[in-house]
């Protein structure tokens, strides 16, 4: 049930005229956006079956065999690290798609789906997650997927709400699984993948569950093949419902069908295609599955024809935490990617890991870094790439080492990247560095960097399947009329985006209609001139060069006592510079002179000043130590105005947090790793109100 959508077309009015991809076509005549792959897929079947069929022999997934799970006590504190045979194992495009085809046959056969039933996914990133996902769009079921660090809470509330008959779940998800088997009424098959514990197992199975493993569903297909071909899902059919990792409220689950699926491989296959991705391109996927990013990257990887060699965020390198040395090297150093895609997070992560070593280093080490890496810098400015080539290897080879050495294209997404930490990776990596902009409700295909672009703080123009128009805003003071101010120069207003690869709308639960996600269905969607927009909430500006910066966040703004807003998601970005902080959270109190920040801190870092000045205590006492809470302040601060923030955008005072205070798990961080903030600030409103005291 979709509620009522807006489908009513709009006056132009309040919207700023449309932005496509500048192909040199004139705009007047630039009315065909890409709906489809070149392969001419109209569904996500298709896609599979058509990569299939031109490229059956060739490498198509590649997995890492498990050794053995290691359990590590340190400090009274046990770990478990995981040691991982150093290659991967391939299978072929005819031996994925046997897979694929075994999986959809023994899923019909055990649990009698119909088409449009729904098929939850709750597990972490693995070839078997789109096995099963491509398998269910082969019968024409409807993918829901389910963050993989969701709670109990979270995965009875998405397997509830869709009233989905079949759970695809890792063996190590059958824990909350089996908490909330007896509340979720409508599940009756639950296919299992990977190792499972088989007390679980019965726990499930007391509670009326059916239990099958992939391994035996697989056999199951193999042995009874079902003929799908009445079954095969249209372009306007849903594929997917994705559970948005919402920073507030629940998350809305996004509808997108095969055609709004389709036409976000499409734009992505022709923005990918620039950059030389092609059938020798080795994707390393690790990122969530569960977030629309990964999946649009995966999908078109096999659109492509290219090589996807799954990992883990906490193996993909020889410092992930979970990876047992020195038996086993990072994922990456083993798969040897050409393209990859990083949350800004794990950038940030690496800038001052590789800052930090320098450091340590000193002497000339440390001398010829701050002169290769001034070196990158110019290059950069002037349109370059990296250092020479003796420099390159001496210098960042190393780093480059850690992610396998054969990298050629770098992409991020979900949150704004620092112009310093752009430079600065492109430098190390020599490599493109490129921003993307998107979001679920439309395929996370709207906009993508060019190759020879190297402008900082910009997302790059549209894709080819996406057009943008600016909403005047005159609440926050942005207009499209801003183009004419001699000061500004640039139309500036709420992001659109448009085109097919827009969702139909939220999905509304049949039995109990939600308000909000009705009246949001309502007012989220708009058509103008006959494209369906979405209005984002983000706010952007549109360079002289065609491209879009994303500048505020309607729902991220502070209004402080004169009148002046300050952007708490920029400021943020400032403070994650400092060495100190690990994620920060920037606040205004209404009514307040100024904002605060709290800041989850790097440990070590806090650790090591704190012994050089002579403290010593647990991390929480050194978090409060005056002295502590003024070298964090000092240094936060003075990137901020490093990065030019003016004096009423910089906070005055900090909050300081244990590295671990904010966590995906703890329900503070969404799987994306953005900040809920309504749920911190409630949950740390007395280390709030201490820095306004």
């Amino acid at each position: 049930m979709l509620g009522k959508l807006m489908s009513e077309e709009h006056a132009e009015g309040e919207f700023g005229p449309p932005l496509y991809y500048n192909d040199g076509t004139p705009l007047d005549q630039h009315n065909v956006l890409v709906t489809q792959p070149p392969c001419k897929s109209k569904t996500l079947y298709d896609v599979v079956k058509n990569a299939t069929q031109r490229n059956a022999s060739r490498l198509c997934t590649g997995t890492r065999r498990l050794i053995k799970v290691h359990q590590i006590e340190e400090d009274g504190r046990k770990f478990e690290k995981l040691e991982y045979a150093n290659e991967y194992n391939w299978i072929t495009y005819a031996e994925y798609q046997k897979r694929v085809d075994d999986f959809a046959s023994g899923l019909v056969n055990v649990s009698g789906v119909a088409p449009k039933d729904k098929v939850v996914v709750y597990a972490e990133t693995q070839r078997d997650w789109m096995i099963a996902a491509n398998a269910s769009f082969a019968m024409n079921c409807q993918v829901v997927t389910i963050y993989a660090t969701l709670g109990e809470e979270g995965a009875e509330y998405g397997l509830n709400q869709t009233q989905s008959k079949v759970c695809v779940a890792d063996g190590k998800l059958l824990k909350v699984l089996s908490k909330i088997a007896t509340k979720c009424a409508a599940l009756e098959y639950v296919i299992t993948l990977g190792e499972v514990d088989v007390t679980l197992v019965s726990k499930l199975t007391e509670a009326g569950k059916k239990v099958i493993s992939i391994e035996d569903l697989c056999k199951n297909g193999a042995a009874s093949p079902v003929d799908g071909s009445s079954r095969r899902p249209t372009p306007e059919d849903i594929a997917v419902v994705m559970y948005t990792s919402g920073t507030t409220g629940a998350p809305k689950g996004v509808l997108l069908t095969h055609a709004n699926v389709c036409s976000g491989v499409g734009g992505f296959r022709f923005s990918g295609a620039t950059y030389g991705i092609n059938e020798t391109t080795i994707f390393l996927a690790y990122l969530p599955l569960a977030h629309i990013m990964e999946m649009i990257a995966e999908i078109s990887m096999m659109a492509f024809g290219g090589q996807l060699a799954y990992g883990s965020p906490h193996t993909l390198s020889d410092t992930g935490v979970k990876l047992k040395r020195p038996e086993s090297n990072g994922d990456a150093i083993v798969a040897k990617p050409t393209f990859m895609v990083f949350a800004p997070a794990v950038f940030d992560k690496v800038y001052k890991a590789v800052l930090k070593k320098a450091e340590n280093a000193g002497g000339m080490k440390k001398t010829l870094f701050d002169k290769a890496l001034d070196w990158g810098m110019q290059n950069y400015e002037a349109g370059g790439m990296g250092v020479n080539a003796l420099a390159n290897k001496v210098v960042f080879g190393p780093v480059q080492s850690m992610l396998g050495g054969k990298l050629k294209l770098a992409m991020t997404g979900s949150a704004p990247l620092s112009p310093e930490i752009q430079k600065f990776m492109q430098t190390v990596l020599k490599c493109p560095v490129r921003q993307g902009y998107g979001l679920t409700e439309n395929c996370a295909c709207a906009t993508i960097g060019t190759p020879n672009d190297n402008a900082t703080k910009t997302v790059g123009p549209p894709q080819a399947c996406t057009v943008i128009r600016l909403a005047d805003w005159p609440e926050g003071q942005y207009m499209n009329a801003d183009k004419k101010n001699p000061n500004i120069g640039m139309s500036r207003g709420e992001v659109l985006v448009g085109g097919p690869a827009v969702s139909i709308g939220y999905y509304v639960d049949p039995n109990n209609p939600d308000p909000e996600i009705m009246k949001k269905n309502e007012e989220e969607f708009v058509v103008i001139k006959g494209v369906r927009y979405f209005r984002t909430g983000d706010i952007g500006q549109i360079t002289p060069q065609g491209t879009l910066q994303i500048i505020d966040r309607k729902k991220d703004l502070w209004k402080g006592p004169q009148g002046e807003y300050v952007s708490l998601s920029k400021v943020e970005s400032a403070l994650k510079l400092s060495q100190y902080v690990e994620m920060p959270l920037v606040y205004g109190k209404t009514g307040a002179e100024f904002v605060v920040s709290l800041c989850c801190v790097v440990e070590s870092e806090i650790t090591r000043f704190a012994s050089s000045k002579g403290l010593s205590g647990t991390i929480e006492e050194l978090c409060e130590m005056p002295d502590v809470v003024a070298e964090v302040t000092k240094s936060a601060r003075e990137k901020c105005k490093e990065m030019s923030l003016v004096e009423f955008e910089v906070p005055k005072k900090f909050g300081l947090l244990p590295q671990t205070a904010w966590t995906p798990e703890n329900d503070m961080l969404t799987a994306a790793m953005k900040l809920k903030r309504p749920l911190i600030q409630r949950s740390f409103q007395d280390k709030l109100d201490k820095c306004y005291a």
